[in-house]
This record gives C-alpha cells, structure tokens and sequence, in this order.
C-alpha cells in the first residue's frame, strides 16, 4: 500500500508540476500544454566565474530527491544519490574526505534497503552540532562527524527524508513524508519527540524543510504550519494557511513543500495551488498579509523582499511588509526554476537545461547568465557572500564568484 502510495504522488508531481510537460487532466476540453520559454538575449552586467567543480556522484533517478550542498567554517559537505558524502574545501574543492553510507551498512541490510535501481541517499545536506546529516533510503538519518566522516549515529524514522534534516542546539530534526516531525538527541541520535499530522489521499512527492529558531517551523502536505516546541515537539502556533478546493484530489493539493523564510518573528510560507502568507509567531501566527500563489519549490529573501517561485516558474518580488507586488517576470516560464536565493544584490536560480540566472533585486533586470550543468539544475544554491554553491542534476557540484 505504501509504495502504491508513493507511486501515485510521484504521477501526480510529473503531472502537476512539470513545467515542460503535455498533460490533459479532466478531457479533451480542458487539455493544456506548457512549452518552456526561450532564453532571450540579455545584456550581461556581471561576470560568474567558476572556481572548481567536482563529482561527488551518481545524479537521482528520483526528480523529487534535491539534494543541496551544506557549508560549515572553510567546508563544503555534498551528498549525491548514490549513497556520496564528500567533505572539500570550500576555496579550493579539495577533497577532505569521502565515504559511501552503504559501507555503514551490513551486506544484509544493504540487500533490504538499497538497490541498483533506487536512490541510496534522499535528503540532504543538513550541518551542525559538528554534524553531516542525511537521509537514506533505509529510512533512517545517518549523521557523520564533520572532522573524517566517521559515523556518529544513525536513527529510524517513520519514512522517507527527502529535505535535509536541520541541526541546532544539541537537536536535530527531520520531517518525513507521512506527515511527522521527530527531534533527535544530536549526541546519540535518540529520538526524543514525535509530532504528527493528517496527510492527505494524494500529495506531491516532497516535504518542506524544517526550520529551527527559538521553535521548530514546519509545513506540511495539508496546507497547516506548525511551529512546535523544541524541546518536546508540542505545537506553539497551528495556522492553515491554504485549504482544498475542487472536486478531483488534483485540484485539491495544497501542499507546502516549497522553502519557507523566517526573518525575527515574521514567517514567509507558501503552497501549492493556495496561497502565499506572513504570519507572525510571536501572536501565535496572525496572519499580517495573504495573497493567492503556487509554488512546490517555495521562496528566497533580501533587499525587504519575499522572492516566489511560482509553479509556471514565474518570478515574483513581494513587499515583506504588505505584500505588494514590486516586480515580476515570465521570462522563465515554464522553465522549472528552482527556489530563489539572494546573493549580494541579485537572486539566483537554476533551471531544468542547467542555467544559472542572476537577477537584480531591485528591479528584476536579468543582469548574468551561466550553464552550470547540461543535466539541468534541480536543488536551490548555496551562498556563501558573493561565491555560490550549486548541485547539478549529474551529481556534480560547482563553485563560481560574481566578478
């Protein structure tokens, strides 16, 4: 049942969410097509040199699996699909270390959980607490020790991991695709909390990343974000913040698996086919502003702005503090870009032919443009001030500067 579950999100995702797709949903009448925008000409105002690029592995079977790169002090950690963890330097791409978790594994677990055929790591990079942190497909969390990738600890969770689990204050947390959250014991990996929530019949293949400030923040498949308690995982703030509409389960998705931005007290958070909102959490998640939006791959901040990504893969700048439009563009359309990230004045994303675009805060003024990887680019970047940090679709990770 539970992989004929899976089975039917991952159709829905393909249906839904791909921006270069054909797809006829409810008959002939309604059918709709989406072909990918052309890349026009821009006039180039900066300049993305690539420092280095190394493999770290074998790039996802699984489109849902986004694997994202972790930064810690001089250290760059990635993860690749095919069970990789690399640690390099983040200056140089010199390789630390380097380990596969099916090695942490016994040849009997590793016939039980992994295959050629399968993905062997399906969340990450999470760090801290001196931790590397990932997801497997055994349904676990591994943690290895940042220093030599020795293994710290790994513990069972629920289901799937496919966000990187957060670390902070002795805590490490995982949202899982069954609608639970547990909190870890960062030294052992003893699972201290358990929170759950509904899930609905038919969900896009995917969960938000878990965010950790004085709560733990989360969102889930049936519209609801919960800020919970860190030390026992009990809800501070339940706030829903889409509902179902329709009369088919498509119509009826609203899930939150998009990343979300919290800024003091202020949440930014988005769903799919519902609506984009600022909740404050210091009045137990009053609503300050909404607006209707779809986003499965969520929001980026600066410049006072909230970025959304929406599911055509247009591209929004919002006032954070009313939630008015500043601009917007189309320019990508259909282009499946990824979650927006600001770095220095501009935003980053990547798109499904492997471009990485930089865009001006300010006005939305396409100011760079570089191919990053020919596979396409699904996770979002890492910045790091002006030097960014992005995982191609073949499991190779980048290193480039604005100049």
């Amino acid at each position: 049942m539970r992989q004929f579950r899976n089975l039917v999100c991952l159709v829905a995702l393909t249906l839904v969410v791909s921006g270069c797709s054909i797809f006829n949903w409810f008959g002939d009448d309604e059918e709709e097509t989406r072909v990918p925008n052309d890349l026009q000409a821009i006039s180039e105002e900066i300049q993305l040199d690539r420092l280095w690029s190394v493999n770290v592995g074998r790039g996802a079977e699984d489109k849902a699996i986004k694997l994202v790169p972790g930064l810690s002090g001089s250290r760059v950690f990635a993860a690749a699909a095919d069970g990789s963890v690399k640690a390099m330097d983040s200056g140089s791409g010199r390789e630390i270390w380097k380990i596969n978790i099916e090695s942490l594994y016994t040849k009997q677990e590793r016939k039980i959980a992994f295959s050629d055929s399968t993905d062997t790591i399906t969340g990450g990079v999470g760090v801290g607490e001196d931790l590397v942190l990932v997801g497997s497909a055994a349904g676990e969390v591994v943690a290895l020790n940042q220093s030599d990738g020795t293994l710290a600890w790994k513990s069972r969770t629920t289901s799937e991991v496919l966000a990187p689990p957060q670390a902070t204050g002795q805590m490490v947390v995982a949202q899982t695709i069954d609608g639970k959250v547990a909190g870890f014991d960062a030294l052992d990996g003893e699972r201290r909390w358990l929170y759950s929530t509904s899930v609905p019949s038919l969900t896009l293949r995917g969960t938000s990343t878990p965010i950790i400030g004085d709560l733990v923040v989360v969102g889930f498949a049936n519209g609801r974000i919960s800020a919970l308690d860190k030390s026992r995982g009990l809800a501070v703030v339940d706030r829903r913040i889409a509902a179902a509409k329709g009369k088919s389960d498509l119509e009826r998705l609203v899930d939150i698996d998009g990343l979300m931005v919290l800024e003091g007290t202020q949440l930014y958070a988005a769903s799919y086919q519902g609506n984009l909102v600022a909740l404050d959490l210091s009045q137990r998640g009053r609503i300050r502003w909404a607006q209707e939006a779809s986003s499965a791959v969520g929001l980026g901040s600066g410049f006072g702005n909230v970025y959304l990504a929406g599911e055509d893969s247009g591209l929004e700048a919002i006032d954070g503090d009313n939630g008015r439009e500043v601009w917007q563009t189309d320019a990508l359309l259909y282009r499946d870009i990824t979650t927006p990230v600001a770095v220095g004045s501009y935003v980053a994303v990547g798109d499904f032919e492997g471009y990485l675009h930089l865009i001006a805060q300010s006005d939305g003024r396409f100011v760079g443009r570089r191919v990053i990887d020919k596979k396409g680019i699904n996770s979002p970047a890492v910045v790091d001030g002006r030097r960014i940090y992005i995982m191609g679709n073949s499991g190779r990770l980048s290193a480039l500067e604005i100049r």
